[in-house]
């Protein structure tokens, strides 16, 4: 018999502690250390056939589950790592066009979080990556084009502590035209705070490399 973390958490280490995220309930939380202690005993296959009494409390709250297949509850798999930002190599005039469609679906995004569609939406973008395979490569080219007008939207649309709703649009953007993209979302502690990018490989869409090193990945679509 083993354990299997709920299919909508997942959870990370940042600065020796194990934060996790809801997708659910759209909220990060910390475990009390007891608990912490037994789930870290838990996902690294150490946890006895009998419950323990911390074993039982994580069962009880959901967070894991009975299965008769091995332990399964590995951390959030990083991305690959940021090497460059598409920010700092723009090039291209605007594209009107482009700029208000990638507009659009930053509205649609900041609506579906206003309304709790947080996990829906990332199931939507998780199940629209899938369906292009692992085979298909980047274009660099399309990525600084897409990079550069994307940036325009910010003249447009609030963009100061909208990294969600707009890392999302873009996204959605990419991936509904085939090009494999990664939606990161990383936390930090003391204090808490969270963060949201896009990034082709090891290539930044939208955001810069001294924004997002602080963060540790908690979750990668």
């Amino acid at each position: 018999m083993g354990y299997a973390l709920r299919r909508d958490l997942t959870y990370c280490e940042v600065s020796d502690r194990l934060v996790f995220l809801d997708l659910a309930a759209d909220r990060y939380f910390c475990l009390s250390p007891g608990l912490e202690a037994g789930f870290r005993a838990i996902a690294a296959g150490y946890a006895d056939t009998s419950p323990t009494e911390e074993t039982r409390a994580l069962l009880l709250a959901g967070l894991i589950s009975e299965t008769p297949a091995p332990t399964d509850a590995p951390p959030c798999a990083s991305p690959n790592p940021v090497h460059r930002s598409l920010l700092d190599t723009q090039t291209g005039k605007a594209r009107p066009l482009t700029i208000g469609l990638l507009t659009g679906r930053i509205a649609f995004a900041r609506m579906a979080l206003r309304i709790g569609r947080f996990h829906q939406t990332i199931l939507r973008l998780s199940q629209r990556k899938a369906a292009i395979g692992r085979g298909c490569d980047v274009d660099l080219l399309a990525m600084r084009e897409l990079a550069t007008q994307f940036e325009w939207t910010a003249r447009l649309t609030q963009a100061h502590d909208r990294c969600l709703p707009r890392s999302l649009a873009l996204a959605h953007h990419a991936v509904t035209r085939g090009w494999p993209v990664d939606l990161v979302i990383g936390v930090q502690l003391r204090p808490f705070a969270a963060h949201c990018w896009v990034q082709a490989g090891s290539d930044l869409l939208n955001d810069r490399i001294d924004a997002v090193r602080p963060f540790t990945p908690i979750l990668v679509v």
